[in-house]
């Protein structure tokens, strides 16, 4: 049941911050970028662009599960849908505040799918990977927003203050919800280390 709430949220949060103007969430500069430049829909896009994540984050160690897949599939066409019944609305005090609803919805859910240990987000597994090799959960999370960012620019994704403010919180945030949540990914790491698997 966590783990499909997560998915909801995280298919809430992400077109929040589309429709905010302000930035989108740093995968989802990738994910726009990457819609812009090929034509795809956005949704497709998410299901691409994940698969690439998830490549990298097992590159690095981390562990999938059933849900990466799942719920890759799932939120892509969800996130097309409330894409197209969320109306877009001009005023600079709504979209400041789709963009921080959006945050802290996208916050929640990140920290509910990681702590399921049924398969984590793209960017969740890309942090968790830096994570086993040694990252604290704050520096991973910022690498893991900073490389979809940067190549999302690049190819004219939706870039912003937003964005800024997505990147910069979001670390803090996740640390402190897995906290909230007793879940540790650090100790976690270390366990795996001492037993082998």
């Amino acid at each position: 049941m966590r783990l499909v709430v997560s998915w909801v949220l995280v298919a809430i949060g992400v077109p929040m911050l589309v429709r905010s103007e302000l930035g989108a969430a740093p995968f989802d500069v990738l994910n726009t970028g990457v819609s812009e430049a090929t034509g795809w829909s956005f949704g497709t896009a998410f299901v691409v662009d994940a698969m690439v994540f998830y490549a990298i984050g097992r590159l690095l160690g981390a562990r999938l599960g059933w849900g990466c897949v799942a719920g890759t599939l799932a939120i892509g066409p969800m996130i097309d849908v409330v894409l197209a019944v969320l109306p877009e609305d001009g005023r600079l005090l709504v979209r400041i505040a789709l963009l921080l609803a959006g945050i802290a919805i996208l916050g929640l859910g990140i920290c509910l799918v990681v702590t399921t240990e049924l398969g984590p987000g793209p960017t969740e597994v890309l942090m968790l990977g830096l994570v086993r090799r040694g990252l604290g959960i704050v520096p991973a999370r910022w690498i893991a927003d900073g490389v979809p960012v940067v190549v999302g620019a690049l190819l004219g994704g939706a870039l912003g203050i937003g964005t800024a403010v997505f990147a910069l919180a979001m670390g803090p945030i996740v640390k402190w919800g897995l906290r909230r949540l007793n879940y540790e990914p650090e100790r976690r790491r270390l366990e795996a280390a001492a037993t082998g698997f």
